[in-house]
């Protein structure tokens, strides 16, 4: 293929994707760059052995000869044992918890077996609130003009915007840390044109070296079996993911209720599943839990929730409702574009979901808004049950496009272009 003499070299947290949804996200990447054409060496710090097909896999050994891993684990005894938290005060002092900078020395003397001189382009990628790949390549000034460092959400913590209004500890030493970043990075890749704009307004130095790179569609759905819970040939409501703190269902919640009232024949007939950790609502959500119609589990495997997504009817996109700014990019939400269902978005006014589908797309609503979700689940009921199953799709090729491996690829074309 086209790309083959080019080698990319990926540094990563974990290719696990059942540990996380960032690790789910950097998966696909991979996957998408390899599906191009490049020459991919993945270093990854999952602490177990695996692969991706097509790559050359790493893995980072944990050190533990070391001062930083011994004072780690004493820190952790202490607290286990003695209910001493000491982390507010060492990361407050030196930013990061004594285990990060192991972890971050660790990937360091991985990385030191290679030569900056082989790859074309040096990729990190962040998981949650972990950036020790970042922090790791920050150690090896000969490998900054080659690095695109990619950033998933707003960091540090106190850069997210409302209702996730929390400063961390080592706020200020975090804040110093993602200065060097913005500086000595050739590349920053964000999913999101929002969340690069966002970021930028904190470390202008990302301005001039942003680049769009969206979250890419991992196809691992053939031959997986749907979840007993799911109702065949009904109309089906599927939210898959983790409800955290913010993103509250209340309002899908009461919309479904509005909706199921106001359409007798759909009671029979229309399934809301909430599928994933929602510890946070869990009063809430048992409100709920003896209406039939009202299924609520608590995780499938990563493959499952890919295979109920092809499934759904109506997929769902749930995103914070106290605020009108949202700079994020769902990683599943290229999954459903791509299996081509109808997504009922539930996202601020200002968002990057919203953008992407375009202000005249119908299925979009506050997340608090129940009476304007009932209407649209109303709409998308009746539509469904006068539309052949052949042709209930979202219909949306341009935005297919926009989440596709060749747009990737034009992408990272790019910046090999401007660092040649």
């Amino acid at each position: 293929m086209q790309n083959s003499s080019k080698n990319l070299l990926v540094v990563t947290d974990s290719i696990n994707p059942e540990d996380s949804s960032g690790s789910k996200a950097n998966v696909a990447f991979i996957k998408s760059l390899i599906g191009n054409g490049y020459k991919v060496c993945v270093i990854h710090y999952t602490q177990v052995e695996l692969q991706i097909k097509g790559a050359e896999c790493v893995l980072a050994k944990e050190r533990r000869a070391n001062l930083t891993y011994v004072l780690g684990g004493i820190q952790r005894t202490v607290q286990r044992n003695l209910g001493v938290n000491w982390s507010v005060f060492l990361e407050n002092r030196f930013g990061f918890s004594f285990t990060f900078f192991n972890d971050s020395k660790s990937i360091v003397k991985t990385l030191e077996r290679f030569r900056i001189t082989d790859f074309d382009l040096i990729i990190s990628l962040s998981k949650g609130e972990s950036f020790r790949p970042h922090h790791a390549i920050l150690q090896l000034p000969l490998w900054h003009l080659k690095w695109l460092a990619y950033i998933h959400d707003p960091y540090p913590f106190q850069n997210y915007p409302k209702p996730y209004t929390f400063v961390p500890k080592g706020a200020i030493q975090k804040d110093h840390f993602f200065n060097k970043v913005a500086t000595h990075c050739k590349f920053a890749g964000f999913p999101s044109r929002l969340l690069a704009d966002h970021m930028a307004g904190f470390y202008p130095e990302f301005k001039e070296k942003s680049v769009v790179i969206p979250h890419q569609y991992d196809n691992v759905i053939s031959g997986v079996s749907l979840p007993s819970f799911f109702k065949d040939a009904a109309f089906n409501i599927v939210h898959t993911g983790n409800l955290i703190g913010g993103r509250s269902p209340e309002g899908l919640l009461k919309g479904f209720q509005l909706f199921l009232e106001s359409q007798e024949e759909a009671r029979q007939e229309s399934y809301l599943y909430l599928v994933g950790p929602s510890s946070n609502y869990r009063e809430l959500m048992s409100l709920y839990k003896h209406a039939p119609q009202f299924i609520f589990h608590p995780g499938v495997s990563y493959a499952e929730s890919l295979a109920l997504q092809q499934a759904a009817s109506v997929n769902l996109i749930v995103e914070a409702s106290d605020t009108d700014f949202s700079p994020f990019l769902p990683a599943k939400m290229a999954h459903c574009v791509m299996v081509d269902k109808p997504i009922l978005a539930l996202s601020p006014k200002k968002s990057e979901v919203r953008r992407l589908l375009g202000e005249d797309y119908v299925c979009q609503s506050e997340a608090d808004d129940s009476e304007q979700i009932a209407g649209i689940l109303s709409g998308l009921y009746l539509k469904w049950k006068n539309t052949k199953a052949e042709s209930w799709r979202l219909n949306r090729t341009d935005l297919q496009d926009y989440f596709s491996s060749a747009y990737l690829n034009k992408q990272i074309q790019n910046i090999l272009n401007a660092s040649a």
